[in-house]
């Protein structure tokens, strides 16, 4: 998720609806246009997500697949003509983009090293649209659906993978629960290495990391309104100094430095493969 550090003035950002034969597979299209970007840049939090984002940034937009973060990183780039990014649902991404999650990890890719030339051809159109969202999100959604159709369905293995995925965010709000991983194998009535197989190929990390990850999303969101003291307990850390470790484990930088305005290591967004972390 790209998130401005100081929210945008414009209504220009809005989320809309998948085209219905993607739904399945995709959760949301988010689309921004003529975005300034925040004096203070924009962070990208630790997601154990997949993501395709075209971007416009001047001459032909950019397409790449957006991988699983594990910590936090920083874009100072400047302003955003038009942005779009289609998240996948967990188990989402590899009938489209053809590989397993776990290449994916950490890794900003161009659609160009996954697709070849069918990605070229979608670039080019998106060059001739110039630039208009409704048009762009149509060209995106046309070329998905035609990788949608080129490849065999695993609706089960999907499903499997969503429950796993919803018991595992539902964790973060309740710090009561048992969120280990030999008690979600047994609610799900799996094996343990079945589990992890499943993680690693279908989300591209461990669901132990998958937990940690969206328990500390669910703390970045509530800190700028709730004491640390009390955000360690109703987020399940032990207490607020394993907050702050995991804080800055994953984020690079303590709870209170984030809110004084610190952030993470800059890396691309859009364009061009990371360096695994």
């Amino acid at each position: 998720m790209l998130a401005p550090l100081l929210p945008p003035s414009r209504s220009d950002s809005r989320d809309l609806s998948p085209r219905a034969p993607l739904r399945s597979l995709f959760s949301d299209v988010h689309v921004m246009s003529a975005v300034p970007s925040p004096p203070a840049g924009w962070t990208r939090l630790p997601s154990g997500t997949t993501s395709l984002v075209a971007c416009w940034t001047g001459g032909e937009p950019v397409v790449a697949a957006v991988g699983p973060l594990q910590r936090a990183t920083f874009k100072p780039s400047g302003a955003v003509p038009l942005y779009a990014r289609l998240s996948f649902h967990p188990g989402g991404a590899r009938p489209v983009l053809g590989v397993a999650a776990h290449e994916l990890v950490d890794r900003v890719v161009p659609l160009d090293d996954l697709w070849g030339a069918r990605a070229r051809e979608l670039r080019h159109a998106l060059t001739r649209a110039g630039g208009d969202p409704a048009t762009a999100v149509r060209l995106l959604e046309d070329a998905l659906c035609r990788a949608v159709g080129a490849r065999a369905d695993a609706s089960a293995r999907r499903a499997l993978l969503r429950r796993a995925v919803d018991a595992l965010d539902a964790s973060a709000l309740a710090p009561d629960s048992d969120a280990s991983i030999p008690a979600l194998a047994r609610h799900l009535r799996v094996a343990e290495r079945t589990l992890r197989a499943l993680f690693h190929e279908e989300i591209g990390i461990s669901p132990k990391r998958y937990a940690r990850i969206a328990r500390i999303r669910r703390a970045a969101e509530r800190l700028a309104t709730t004491s640390l003291a009390r955000l360690a307990l109703e987020t399940g850390f032990y207490d607020q100094a394993h907050l702050t470790a995991e804080f800055r484990s994953l984020l690079g930088v303590t709870p209170r430095a984030y809110l004084a305005g610190a952030r993470p290591s800059a890396r691309p967004e859009c364009g061009g493969a990371t360096a695994r972390g």
